[in-house]
């Protein structure tokens, strides 16, 4: 004898619970956020000082092993 499966009208009142929770969750998190709001981070752009010096080492040492490097 088979088990019969649940209804639609099983599956959509889960589903309904799982958003109204969702919902609720959701309303809580907006209403603390009110109450004490998170600050921006202050955000310090990259130097590209820090890349120049990268990039003009890697240059060099590019250099350095095409003429120096022993030819066999």
């Amino acid at each position: 004898m088979a088990n019969p499966e649940p209804g639609p009208s099983l599956a959509s009142a889960v589903q309904d619970l799982a958003e109204n929770d969702l919902e609720r969750l959701m309303n809580e998190a907006r209403e603390a956020q009110l109450e004490n709001p998170v600050e921006d981070a202050s955000v310090k752009p990259p130097s590209l000082l820090v890349w120049a010096v990268v990039a003009a080492s890697l240059v060099l040492i590019s250099i350095a092993i095409h003429f120096l490097w022993p030819a066999s």
